[in-house]
């Protein structure tokens, strides 16, 4: 089973994209998150199933330009300009936030997880809502025989209680924007959800790593290791930290769950090395 969540290609990545995958799932709207030119070169083929969006993808807030400040186009939503409509199922959060409750619980009509045979995904509220009636959605992925999950939290931005029900359930969670205006919330985070493994995305490493083209935010930084090594500053040894490089593929050992991490020596300056005596 292969399944993507937010997928965003350029260039040569996007030209040479094969659809591979059998699901896809979108956590809001934004043209980083939502990208018709990558969907439409994925959601094809005899492999793919299925794009599982949030509501916002589907009904955006009108007008699109303006609402939502440059982050999405008219050109790209709803995204069934581009994707056909019966491969398309919209998701609504089966957790969250209680920022809205003082104008009453909103109810959503669902579904708020599917099954996807080997994998059950549940619907956890992210934090990017143009308005509350249109939830943004992360999601947890739960391999049901080999006991292993990962949580993606889409561009959550804010705690709530609501994520305690994810508490002892997460053994890796894919960490987008929280904290960013404000690294003291990371540990109120750690409380509701007790992840075993933290992966930080939203970052370049040192080197002009795919898939993030150059010039392209984020933005290449002075010390990009500082950028892990601050999260782990903050979060002390509660969970561990993992710093991936995109474009590489990590595999995961089980039942233990701990990555292996593959790296080879090599020597630039040649064998022997040309200070050695002759």
């Amino acid at each position: 089973l292969n399944i993507a969540v937010d997928p965003y290609l350029f260039d040569e990545n996007l030209a040479n994209a094969e659809p591979i995958y059998d699901y896809i799932f979108i956590s809001h709207e934004h043209f980083d998150h939502c990208h018709p030119p990558t969907l439409r070169k994925l959601c094809q083929g005899d492999r793919f199933k299925k794009l599982f969006v949030p509501i916002g993808c589907m009904t955006p807030q009108e007008p699109i330009d303006e609402s939502y400040r440059g982050a999405s186009f008219a050109r790209d939503l709803p995204i069934d300009q581009h994707i056909p409509r019966d491969k398309i199922e919209v998701l609504y959060p089966k957790y969250q936030t209680d920022k809205y409750d003082a104008d009453g619980k909103r109810e959503f009509p669902g579904p708020f997880a599917v099954d996807l045979g080997s994998v059950q995904v549940e619907v956890v509220e992210s934090g990017e809502n143009i308005r509350p009636h249109l939830p943004t959605n992360g999601y947890l992925f739960t391999h049901k025989t080999k006991d292993v999950s990962v949580y993606h939290m889409g561009d959550l931005h804010e705690n709530y209680p609501a994520l305690a029900n994810l508490r002892g359930r997460v053994d890796f969670v894919v960490h987008m924007k929280l904290g960013f205006k404000d690294w003291s919330i990371l540990p109120q985070f750690l409380d509701y959800v007790e992840p075993r493994n933290w992966i930080p995305t939203h970052y370049r490493t040192d080197r002009k790593s795919d898939p993030i083209p150059e010039g392209h935010w984020p933005p290449n930084l002075d010390d990009p290791a500082a950028f892990a090594e601050d999260i782990r500053d903050h979060i002390g040894d509660r969970t561990r930290v993992l710093p991936f490089t995109a474009g590489v593929n990590y595999e995961i050992a089980l039942p233990s769950k701990r990555v292996n991490w593959r790296w080879q020596w090599v020597t630039t300056w040649g064998d022997p090395p040309p200070w050695a005596p002759s």
